[in-house]
């Protein structure tokens, strides 16, 4: 294996995807679940794993929680997989390390990014009386700080973009990017986002400003410029519903 291909391998399961060992065989799996509108890129992911791994896995149609159609795969493989398990999975749990992440590139930033980022749009009053439209994202990071931290000045390293960092209520760490550090996150991943995302990565986007919200922005309000994390939970929670 490449490492080009082991930074694929690791960037599926860096934000949605998980690795799992089974107690018995020990045979291990990496599974992916997406809603059924990002069906491209699960299938991209699929395609690519299938080729690295030798393995035929097939992409599965589900209904998540009973709510939204949905689709899911599972890859796996003890030599092919063992290598990524253990080191993303130390003791069993999954932990973000400098050593992991140096070991990825832009791309696996992109896929990050279509997984848990956000683009968000706030209309603030100037004190003229006129509204300024402000963009920024958000990535729902971790629970732990170092690891928020560890992810930040990768981010930074790889893109030039300068992080600020936010604790939601749940505990969970959330890295935002606002106005120029935006624009430098987005213009360095867009070449690797899928048209099926590529919301998430549109900064020229026009309409309503409703259409820019995500889901748990969706205000007509005038926002004051305090900082704030979107209230929903992250999309690795909630299959990614978050926009």
């Amino acid at each position: 294996m490449t490492p080009e291909d082991e930074a694929f391998v690791l960037g599926c399961a860096l934000g949605d995807g998980c690795l799992h060992r089974d107690s018995r065989s020990g045979s291990i799996g990496l599974h992916v679940f997406r809603k059924e509108a990002h069906k491209d890129y699960a299938l991209w992911q699929l395609q690519r794993l299938n080729a690295i791994l030798g393995t035929n896995a097939n992409l599965l149609n589900d209904l998540a929680k009973g709510k939204y159609p949905s689709v899911q795969f599972t890859v796996t493989s003890k030599k092919g997989l063992g290598w990524a398990y253990d080191l993303m999975y130390p003791g069993g749990t999954k932990t973000i390390t400098k050593d992991l992440l140096s070991r990825m590139g832009v791309r696996e930033l992109a896929m990050f990014w279509m997984d848990d980022g956000s683009l968000e749009v706030r209309r603030r009053r100037r004190p003229t009386g006129t509204l300024k439209i402000e963009r920024s994202g958000w990535l729902a990071a971790s629970k732990s700080f170092d690891e928020t931290q560890a992810i930040a000045d990768w981010i930074q390293q790889l893109t030039g973009a300068v992080a600020s960092t936010t604790r939601h209520s749940s505990g969970l760490y959330y890295l935002r990017w606002h106005s120029r550090q935006c624009r430098h996150l987005v213009d360095a991943v867009k070449p690797y986002i899928l048209p099926c995302v590529g919301y998430k990565a549109d900064l020229g986007r026009t309409g309503p400003v409703s259409e820019w919200l995500s889901e748990s922005q969706a205000s007509t309000e005038v926002d004051d410029k305090a900082t704030r994390v979107p209230c929903a939970l992250p999309a690795s929670a909630e299959g990614d519903e978050i926009v």
